[in-house]
């Protein structure tokens, strides 16, 4: 058996399993590079979670040297999962995945309601055995979402006894800790057990950590003090009635500020609300899993394995807001002297209008600028995420002789995700403000006067979804020898599969806190039905190496997919493996992989909309639109979207020069097309999609039977447009802004490894270093938009890990360096700007002790310490005048985290 597929085949306790990348058994994927995470890495990590796992592989660069928990904290209406990705490929907010993720081969339902996939971390952790990572396209064997690569985690098959791990963490004003318990049974032909799996984090807040601040780097030195976020700002700013359409309230001018409390002309309290809102959010994970093998006689194995996970965070932030205030709202007392809230008459200039005039209805109102706090604390604001899964696979395996096998496997998941975004409801809020002096108004100047149920109202908001899903997997696959050659067994593998998915969504902005449950489901179905298969050949082998080669294996996988809502794609994959000396290994592949458009993809399709803007937000440079003229806008999806579709192709060596030594070396190209993205949200999106989106020109008006033509695109959009024709309106521009297949994406890189063991008197030493270096990187935002380097700038180009061990008897001590390298950036627009962010590295100690001792006691306990961040670094300071900035990037890090763990087996 092939190293890999027995260390695989040691972590399971199984010599059967199939490898990750392959269905023939007993071999590595022929020609390709895949890395495991064995369960000894996964405690060295000091990891509590599935995607925790991920942080020391470089190749998975979502997650490398950061903390997937992290990215929880970002607004909940987008992200619901922290996603991984090899190699950077895919986006954490688009809907679908380029990299697959399964559980023991097989494909598990999507959670999350803005971009559906598989979350590791609902995977019940205390099961896992280790973790397979193939870096290349998968397609032909696994179908859709391989384009990146897959992610297989492996759990364990078989157990005995009973064992109890728990681990406590804490770092500065942080704490975490989780417990595994795993009871089983094992007899011999059969086992079975069950697993139950907890953790806790508290959260950790931006005050909590120096280099988390969001200031105003306009100006040196840098504004944004903290201290005074209770303080409000006022501005003075005239508002009136917009001409355009007779009723919008709109601001114009430059606002006039005063800082309370003073209230000094032109002074602006600075306030960094991001002191009050978590990095980390808090959360809490449950998970279960079962599972049971039992052979039947000597050629039939029966696996039955279910299980159930949930998630649940919460992340807090400080509540800001803005409200109009007017006489006689207390705040107009409150006024410093000469500032006065009253009747204003005339016109003023309407800009960037050129010759319009703004009719002023008589009231100068004040526009202050508050925080909440002095009334409900600093951070008030929730968002939560509450994931639930659940699943169950059967597979039967059947030898029919020693040469072949029948698989029939059969895999039942479903989710259930929500989100819950508590927002400042604006409209009440306003009516409060200019409510005057009665009961139902509140003073911004001093909020913690307020009515706490005028309040309460204000804040019973939120932007909230849903989405259920369920998905249904039925597979058999034969498998054997077809022949035999000089070179060993000819084997052969073909199956078929059959998958169907059902998704519900909801999802509503601007409504009372626990309401959604009175909206109905939107519903998507679709149905996959696949054949693939895959042929290894031995060319060279055992029994007719020569001078020329040890070994030369050759394989051909394909793989053909039909899909009910957009059609049909076929996947092929080549590869070669060459061993010309022993010690030396040579291999390659080739490839094609495609990402299908998820069901929420399609859902977009469903629900497209068509607007006429009385403003034009693109406008390219020596082409302003004319006053009074519209934009026509169409938003939602294509209808079908199409696969996104790749081709892979990689080359590598593995070296073995010395008892104890490995060396690897990969290259690998990516050419990723179709990409689901939205186009440029700019005034270059009529370049890059000139075909689609059409702007009016001198001597080159949009005439009414173009704007109509574009309009019928929509259901009910032709009657927008006839009205605006209707009216005499002049149409500036039209605007396709649906989501669809645009994107291109070239990239190429190197894997590079390199492991050394060595025995010594007093036990044993080893080395490790594992790195990814981008080469290119070149992304269009449309087949004819021009293609940006995006190495340039912006990106880092080097992951790695090092690592040194050591083991004496029964104690074990380990170091290890991550290193993500520095970058030069898009020039920011702090004072002087940054032109370049520093590297983050990050150091992490490990300590095992196996207790010694036959004692009931001391038998199969162990002790662990992990120490990560050992010198607490921070991450690289980014300096960025940016709402969603937090000071800092190229890495996230809770600080120097200790951590201890207790292992008992009985």
């Amino acid at each position: 058996m092939p190293a890999y597929a027995q260390d695989a085949a040691e972590d399971n306790g199984d010599e059967q399993i199939v490898v990750t990348g392959t269905l023939i058994r007993g071999i590595a994927p022929v020609g390709s590079n895949t890395a495991r995470v064995s369960e000894a890495k996964i405690e060295e990590v000091g990891a509590i979670s599935a995607n925790e796992i991920l942080a020391s592989i470089p190749q998975v660069s979502s997650q490398f040297n950061n903390v997937p928990l992290a990215d929880l904290n970002i607004a909940v209406n987008q992200v619901q999962t922290s996603r991984p990705r090899i190699r950077g490929i895919g986006n954490a907010t688009s809907a679908t995945s380029p990299t697959l993720v399964l559980v023991n081969g097989h494909r598990l339902s999507g959670v999350g309601t803005t971009s559906s996939s598989v979350d590791p971390d609902m995977i019940p952790f205390g099961a896992i055995a280790s973790v397979d990572v193939m870096t290349e396209g998968g397609s032909a064997t696994y179908g859709a979402d391989a384009v990146a690569g897959v992610i297989n985690y492996i759990t364990r098959r078989r157990f005995d006894g009973v064992k109890v791990d728990a681990d406590y963490g804490f770092a500065d004003d942080y704490q975490q800790w989780s417990g595994k318990v795993t009871a089983g049974k094992d007899w011999d032909s059969g086992s079975a057990y069950v697993s139950y799996s907890y953790a806790w984090t508290e959260a950790l807040f931006g005050r909590d950590r120096d280099y988390a601040r969001n200031l105003d780097y306009s100006s040196q030195p840098y504004r944004g003090i903290d201290i005074n976020c209770a303080s409000p700002n006022l501005s003075l700013q005239l508002v009136g009635i917009n001409p355009q359409n007779g009723s919008t309230l709109t601001t114009v001018g430059a606002p006039i500020t005063y800082a309370a409390p003073n209230f000094a002309v032109n002074t602006q309290n600075r306030c960094d609300n991001s002191r009050d809102s978590t990095l980390v959010p808090k959360s809490e994970r449950h998970g279960v899993f079962a599972s049971l093998t039992q052979e039947i006689g000597d050629k039939t194995t029966i696996d039955l394995r279910g299980f159930y996970g949930q998630r649940h965070t919460e992340a807090l932030s400080a509540a800001a807001a803005t409200v109009a205030v007017a006489p006689p709202n207390p705040a107009s007392t409150s006024l410093p002297a000469g500032v006065v809230i009253g009747a204003t008459g005339g016109t003023v200039p309407f800009s960037p209008i050129p010759g319009l005039t703004f009719q002023v209805p008589g009231v100068n109102r004040a526009l202050v600028s508050f925080n909440f706090s002095p009334l409900l604390g600093p951070s008030p604001l929730t968002q939560t995420v509450f994931l639930k899964q659940w699943g169950a696979d059967l597979e039967i395996t059947h030898n029919f002789s020693e040469a072949w096998q029948l698989k029939v496997l059969g895999n039942v998941s479903e989710s259930d995700s929500r989100f819950n975004l508590q927002q400042i409801n604006q409209t009440r809020l306003n009516a409060a403000g200019l409510a005057g002096g009665s009961t139902n108004s509140i003073n911004p100047l001093n909020i913690a006067s307020a009515n706490g149920a005028v309040v309460a109202d204000i804040l019973d908001n939120e932007l909230a979804g849903q989405v259920k899903d369920r998905l249904v997997q039925l597979r058999a696959i034969a498998e054997g020898r077809l022949f035999s050659l000089p070179g060993g067994d000819v084997r052969l593998a073909l199956g078929a599969e059959y998958m169907n998915e059902n998704l519900e969504k909801r999802q509503l902005t601007d409504i009372r806190r626990g309401t959604l449950v009175n909206t109905a489901y939107t519903p998507y179905k679709r149905n996959v039905e696949s054949v693939f298969g895959e042929l290894v050949v031995p060319i060279i082998g055992e029994g007719n190496d020569s001078g020329i080669a040890k070994s030369l294996l050759f394989s051909a996988a394909a793989r053909y997919d039909h899909y009910s809502d957009f059609g049909n794609t076929f996947n092929p994959k080549f590869g070669l493996t060459y061993v010309p000396v022993e010690g030396v290994t040579i291999r390659g592949n080739w490839g094609t992989s495609f990402t299908a458009p998820n069901a929420l993809d399609q859902l977009g399709g469903l629900n497209n909309t068509i607007t006429a803007f009385t403003f034009n937000p693109f406008q390219p440079a020596g082409n302003p639109a004319p006053a009074g003229s519209n934009t026509v806008a169409i938003q939602g999806s294509q209808s079908p979207l199409k696969p996104q579709e790749a081709t892979t192709w990689s080359v590598g060596v593995d070296l073995e020069p010395t008892q104890g030594m490995k060396l690897s070396a990969s290259y690998y190209d990516v050419r990723f097309t179709n990409i689901i993205r939205i186009p440029t949200p700019n005034a270059d999106i009529f370049t890059d999609f000139a075909s689609t989106n059409f702007v009016a020109r001198p001597g080159a008006p949009i005439t009414n039977a173009q704007a109509l033509a574009f309009a019928a695109q929509v259901p009910g959009g032709t009657s927008v447009v006839q009205n605006l024709i209707n009216n005499g309106t002049a149409i500036y521009s039209l605007i396709d802004f649906r989501t669809g297949n645009y994107g291109v994406l070239d990239l190429s890189g190197l894997d590079l490894s390199a492991n050394y063991i060595r025995d010594t008197g007093f036990g044993s030493l080893d080395f490790a270093i594992n790195a990814n270096v981008q080469l290119t990187r070149k992304e269009q935002v449309s087949p004819t938009g021009a293609a940006r380097d995006a190495l340039a700038l912006d990106a880092s180009k080097l992951s790695l890990s090092a690592s040194a061990g050591a083991n004496v008897g029964d104690f074990r001590a380990q170091v290890t360096w991550y290193h993500s390298q520095g970058y030069d950036l898009t020039p920011t627009n702090s004072a002087p700007p940054q032109t370049h962010i520093g590297s983050f590295n990050t150091v992490n100690l490990f300590f095992k002790y196996d207790v010694p001792g036959e004692s009931m006691l001391f038998k199969d306990l162990s002790l662990t310490l992990n120490v990560n961040n050992l010198f607490d670094t921070d991450p690289p300071e980014l300096r960025r005048t940016n709402p969603n900035d937090r000071g800092y990037g190229n890495g996230f890090t809770l600080g120097r985290m200790i951590s201890f763990g207790i292992s008992k087996k009985f």
